[in-house]
C-alpha cells in the first residue's frame, strides 16, 4: 500500500468513528468514487434507511448491496431486486429509483463512438457492377487475361 492510501483509509476510519460537524452540520466522509458510482450508490438509500433502523447488517461494495439476513447473505446488484426482497420479508421500503445503465444507452453511445453513417447502403446489381467496373482499373494487365 502506498503512503497516501493508508493515511486516507486512516482519515476515513478516524471520521466513521465519531460524527464530525461544521457550523451545525454534520460532515460525511467516504471514498472518492465516480459521479456515476454515487448516483447509483444514492439510489439504495431508502434500503439503507430501513436496513439500519431494523438493524440489518448491510455493505455496499461499488454500486451493489449485500445484505445479511439471518437465513444468510444475499447480493443485490439494483435497488429495486433489494427492495423487493425487504418488501416480501414485510419492510416497507417505499419507492426506489433504479438508473438506467449509460452502456444500454444509443444516444450515450452514439456521442461516444467516432463513426459517423455515411448513408444509406447501397444494394443492388448496378452499384455492384459500378465497383467491380471500378476494381478492374486497379488490375494489374496480364496478356493472356481475356477477361
Amino acid at each position: 500500500m502506498s503512503f497516501w492510501h493508508t493515511t486516507k483509509e486512516k482519515v476515513l476510519q478516524a471520521a466513521w468513528k465519531k460524527p464530525m460537524y461544521v457550523q451545525n452540520k454534520r460532515v460525511f466522509f467516504d471514498h472518492d468514487y465516480a459521479t456515476e458510482v454515487q448516483q447509483k450508490r444514492k439510489d439504495y438509500a431508502p434500503i439503507k434507511k430501513v436496513l439500519k433502523e431494523n438493524q440489518i447488517r448491510f455493505q455496499t461494495p461499488l454500486t451493489k448491496m449485500r445484505i445479511h439476513f439471518d437465513t444468510g447473505a444475499v447480493t443485490f446488484s439494483d435497488p429495486s431486486a433489494a427492495a423487493a426482497e425487504l418488501e416480501k420479508r414485510g419492510f416497507s421500503v417505499g419507492p426506489v429509483r433504479v438508473r438506467k445503465s449509460a452502456e444500454h444507452n444509443a444516444e450515450t453511445l452514439a456521442k461516444l463512438l467516432p463513426w459517423r453513417t455515411a448513408g444509406t447502403r447501397r444494394i443492388g446489381t448496378d452499384y455492384q457492377e459500378s465497383i467491380r467496373e471500378k476494381l478492374q482499373g486497379f488490375r494489374m494487365h496480364n496478356p493472356e487475361d481475356t477477361s
